[in-house]
């Protein structure tokens, strides 16, 4: 045959591809829009074409990249620059290396324009939000507010961790009560008003937030609540009527700490045991004296701590009897009050803090069923001899890591000179100490507990230990002192039976056998002009300093000023002009009061810090 018809070349096409897959008809197509001549007029061939190749499941990235540029090709001929770079963007993401793309966006000046999806996509490989998540998990608060200024998709991951925990401050006021801050702070000089004003106001825009916003207050585990039992505003009514309205809508609410009047913990307790009964931690500070507090029951609680002063401990005994078979934390303060004995099922307990009267029962209860203690804080007025129970016990608690025992006052008839020896005898052999503190405030009356020079002799057995806080006894030898406290310990505290009258040699004389890895030191009951001399004279490689309640950051730089003292200049006048590299700055009232625990870790000062009962 001399005759040839055209339509029997396509209607041959059409029955070869009716016995081929959808993958096999994708290539054939795609091979089809290769060898198409691509204009203006062809726009919508190449549009449906493409189209039905992006909806074939299972093609190959490299087939769909390069339907991609073709139809980027096509939207650019017809003036479509947006949407042809929304095609260029695809195929990068899916292939950052892909040439054709990029001499496309070189050709037809695309660069400025897509200058930020470059920049993301031609650059080092990007994580995923939840390995940014996990990062972010492992930083400080310190360093979560500092991605807050950074462009880039972990800040709002910074701003969803930090809003995990809240404080709010329904009251400008400050009133420390149960924080044992001392009186440095009672004077309105040192307190910043403006500050806590401005703290006042951001708790009441949080709040609007929680009441506004349900995914940000889904997104609270974590309250801290702060009022004063006096407001001279009057403005903490309303305020309390915002909180009581937040509360239900907390629904991922896990963590409470509230601090006021027993009135206003209790109207909190209430709402939120109504609204979040499955709450696992409550802390409470009351502020009101001798007053009594029942608190609901809560299934799930698992740490509960209580700072009061006076009334009867009769409800709190009945709350926590019928929480015993939750909790596995328990913290109460209360100088009036005896242990309350058989509430709490010791045998279950992980971490116990105690600050009352110390009795035997007491004593002999914890000894003999706290077998799961991690954390032990025993502190008051001692009203019994338990030297013989640490003896015959003195294999117990066989996991405790950190132990208190702090001594503020003894009973008149107390006369047990064994005490201090048999508790180091306990302790001797338990290698896997990390925290150790011994602090008697008894004065002249700590020779009626038999403590002396010798109580320092066990320390050098606690090899692991981190944490050490102890009285220097008046018979020990300042310069031995510092041999004594273990090569691993980051914290020190020292709290001077005998006030020293030369802070200088005191320094002086501790300073060769202090170890070099120390951190944080503290001071108590000792008269220093400034913390300058602490850090030049005694302690010269730490970063924090503590002088009765106030604290200092040591501050390290080539031409930082030393703020001395007179005496220092005095003393080192022959010296005069020399510049030091080191300067200590002082804490603000806000931060000793409320942020503590934060600051020390992020000077890596976290051993100074309490391993019980959180708050």
């Amino acid at each position: 045959m001399s005759v040839f018809n055209p339509r029997i070349l396509e209607a041959c096409i059409r029955d070869v591809t009716a016995c081929l897959t959808d993958l096999q008809k994708a290539s054939v197509l795609l091979y089809a829009l290769e060898q198409f001549p691509i204009g203006r007029c062809s726009r919508e061939i190449v549009e449906n074409s493409v189209q039905t190749l992006l909806k074939i499941s299972g093609i190959p990235c490299v087939d769909l990249t390069k339907a991609l540029v073709l139809r980027a090709k096509t939207r650019l001929l017809a003036g479509y620059r947006t949407s042809a770079q929304q095609d260029l963007h695809l195929v990068l993401t899916r292939d950052p290396d892909n040439e054709d793309a990029k001499a496309l966006i070189h050709s037809r000046n695309l660069r400025p324009e897509m200058h930020g999806h470059l920049k993301l996509l031609l650059g080092p490989p990007r994580f995923s939000i939840e390995i940014w998540t996990q990062i972010a998990l492992f930083l400080p608060k310190r360093d979560l507010k500092s991605l807050l200024l950074v462009p880039h998709p972990i800040s709002r991951i910074a701003s969803r961790l930090l809003f995990r925990g809240i404080e709010l401050h329904l009251t400008p006021s400050h009133e420390p009560i149960g924080m044992d801050l001392g009186d440095s702070f009672d004077d309105s000089s040192d307190v910043d008003r403006e500050l806590d004003n401005w703290h006042h106001q951001r708790s009441a825009d949080i709040l609007t937030r929680i009441l506004l916003d349900p995914q940000f207050a889904g997104q609270v585990h974590s309250l801290s609540i702060y009022a004063a039992s006096y407001d001279p505003s009057q403005s903490l009514a309303f305020r309390i009527g915002m909180l009581l309205n937040a509360l239900p809508k907390l629904s991922n609410l896990n963590k409470t700490c509230c601090s006021g009047s027993k009135n206003f913990i209790l109207r909190v307790v209430r709402c939120i045991h109504k609204c979040i009964p499955n709450i696992h931690e409550l802390s409470l500070e009351v502020a009101d004296h001798s007053v009594d507090i029942e608190i609901p029951r809560f299934k799930h609680l698992t740490h509960f701590s209580l700072t009061s002063e006076g009334g009867d401990p009769t409800s709190i005994h009945t709350f926590i009897s019928q929480s015993r078979n939750t909790l596995r934390a328990l913290s109460i303060k209360n100088s009036c009050w005896n242990f309350l004995a058989g509430a709490p099922a010791l045998r279950q307990l992980s971490d116990f803090e105690f600050d009352g009267h110390l009795t035997t029962e007491m004593f002999l209860e914890i000894l003999s069923s706290g077998c799961q203690l991690d954390s032990l804080k025993l502190s008051g007025s001692l009203e019994c001899s338990p030297s013989p129970l640490f003896r015959q016990h003195r294999s117990a608690l066989p996991f405790l890591r950190h132990l208190h025992i702090g001594i503020t006052s003894l009973g008149r008839h107390v006369q047990d000179y064994d005490l201090c020896p048999s508790i180091s005898e306990f302790i001797r052999y338990r290698t896997q100490l990390r925290t150790y503190h011994l602090l008697l405030t008894c004065s002249d009356d700590n020779r009626r507990i038999g403590f002396d020079a010798s109580a320092w002799g066990v320390l050098p057995a606690l090899l692991h230990l981190k944490s050490l806080v102890m009285t220097v006894p008046g018979d020990l030898t300042i310069g031995l002192a510092g041999w004594l406290v273990p090569r691993s310990v980051n914290a020190l505290a020292l709290h001077m039976e005998e006030a020293a009258t030369d802070a200088v040699s005191f320094m002086k004389q501790i300073r060769p056998g202090i170890p070099t890895s120390l951190k944080y030191i503290g001071i108590t009951n000792m008269h220093i002009p400034s913390a300058e001399i602490v850090v030049e004279y005694g302690f010269p490689h730490i970063r924090v300093v503590a002088i009765g309640h106030d604290v200092w950051s040591v501050i390290r730089g080539h031409s930082a000023e030393f703020g001395r003292s007179e005496a220092l200049r005095a003393e080192t006048n022959a010296e005069a002009g020399h510049v030091s590299d080191v300067r200590v700055e002082q804490w603000p009232y806000r931060r000793v009061r409320y942020h503590l625990k934060e600051w020390l870790e992020s000077m890596e000062c976290g051993d100074a810090v309490w391993k019980g009962v959180s708050k």
